[in-house]
């Protein structure tokens, strides 16, 4: 019983209502603190919402985000012929109207954007038959233009190529749909004639050029063609030999043409 007594006498002392207090406020002062700066650090409670980049401009980004306290990073650009140049692509974190996710101030949002054109490394087909070097060349998504001279020596083999003029160098890039000239040896005896463009036709369109009499010979590649009404709307997107004011080939020669639907041809 005088344990108890002293216990109770020291319990209501002033000396430990004082320590207890200054106990509790320290304690509270500390979580007061603690709760204050975890939510300026983590910007409890605030919300931006993220604006939708996507099939945008990557020039209209900055009016986009306005005046949201958000920033955007470009990550790289992707080859896509069929957009327009610097179209977003991808972007993270995904639009809030799409995600329904909203992110704190000054988060940095990451977008991918498209361009038109790439760079391909030439293959050197110096040597090789124009044939062989014409499929090489469009495998890596190149175009043609072929200059025949008289040769002896070497009668379908290609003796130079060129881009813009310039003779190509080992390891050299150009932008993928460049047209490679290609100068290819042939027979001092036959008639040259000149290549007919036939960007733009359709199937019925380009045969027209062609009529039974015609020295030159068609070929025709169907792209994404399901259905016959498909391949006889589509139209030529490009041609093998290009054509110019100045390209001829000698006669009984082949054109291999290329066409898509919904095409307008270049």
């Amino acid at each position: 019983m005088g344990f108890i007594k002293k216990l109770g006498n020291f319990i209501i002392s002033r000396k430990f209502i004082l320590n207890f207090l200054m106990f509790g406020l320290v304690w509270f002062l500390i979580i007061w603190g603690a709760t204050s700066y975890f939510d300026s650090y983590t910007r409890h409670g605030e919300e931006i919402e993220v604006p939708n980049l996507l099939g945008n401009n990557v020039k209209d980004i900055s009016t986009l985000i306005g005046d949201r306290e958000i920033e955007y990073e470009i990550l790289d650009s992707i080859y896509n012929p069929n957009l327009v140049e610097g179209t977003v692509i991808y972007q993270n974190p995904m639009p809030t109207d799409s995600s329904g996710l909203s992110v704190k101030s000054n988060r940095v949002v990451k977008v991918r954007v498209s361009k038109r054109s790439r760079l391909v490394n030439v293959p050197i087909v110096v040597s090789k038959s124009h044939r062989f070097a014409e499929a090489i060349l469009m495998t890596k998504g190149l175009r043609t233009r072929v200059n025949f001279v008289p040769s002896n020596e070497d009668q379908g083999s290609v003796i130079s190529q060129k881009y813009k003029g310039k003779s190509i160098e080992s390891n050299q890039q150009v932008p993928i749909n460049s047209v490679i000239e290609l100068t290819v040896g042939k027979r001092t005896q036959g008639e040259m004639v000149s290549i007919p463009n036939l960007n733009g036709l359709t199937i019925n369109e380009a045969e027209k050029r062609f009529p039974s009499s015609s020295s030159l010979r068609l070929y025709a590649v169907f792209n994404n063609c399901e259905t016959k009404s498909d391949s006889l709307q589509a139209r030529v997107t490009r041609q093998t030999p290009v054509a110019s004011d100045s390209s001829q080939i000698p006669e009984g020669s082949t054109i291999t043409i290329f066409l898509s639907p919904g095409a307008n041809g270049e």
